[in-house]
């Protein structure tokens, strides 16, 4: 289901990808490992033309973004959305609506679904872009 997963490397300004071709979840796992949110900020899931996933930041919290058939959704958590969290995603130092920052086993949990499935988690709170 998933064609490829990809994770960006920085070194100061310079950027370089490692791509995995029809990865395993073993795969998907050790690049989520690698987030740190300094070197390593963003995982792309490339599913088709209309279909992809990002996952970006860490350790501690990430901001997941799936785009099924062209519509973009962003996981959501309960939080009311009046802070904010400084992540690195794709290089770029941001700060993120603490509402969209995930702790770990939510996104795993929302991953692993799409990894599997190609859909969104209904379980969790999605709001599309």
């Amino acid at each position: 289901m998933i064609k490829s997963i990809s994770i960006d490397e920085w070194i100061g300004t310079t950027f370089n990808e490692e791509i995995v071709v029809n990865p395993t979840w073993a795969d998907t796992l050790s690049f989520f490992k690698k987030l740190d949110g300094d070197k390593f900020t963003l995982v792309f899931f490339e599913v088709s033309d209309t279909d992809s996933a990002l996952v970006g930041g860490g350790p501690e919290y990430f901001i997941v973004s799936i785009t099924i058939e062209g519509n973009i959704y962003t996981l959501m958590n309960d939080k009311q959305g009046n802070g904010e969290i400084h992540l690195v995603a794709g290089g770029q130092l941001g700060n993120y609506c603490d509402n969209i920052c995930i702790e770990l086993i939510p996104m795993l949990e929302v991953i692993k679904y799409f990894y599997e499935t190609g859909k969104l988690l209904e379980t969790h709170k999605w709001k599309r872009e």
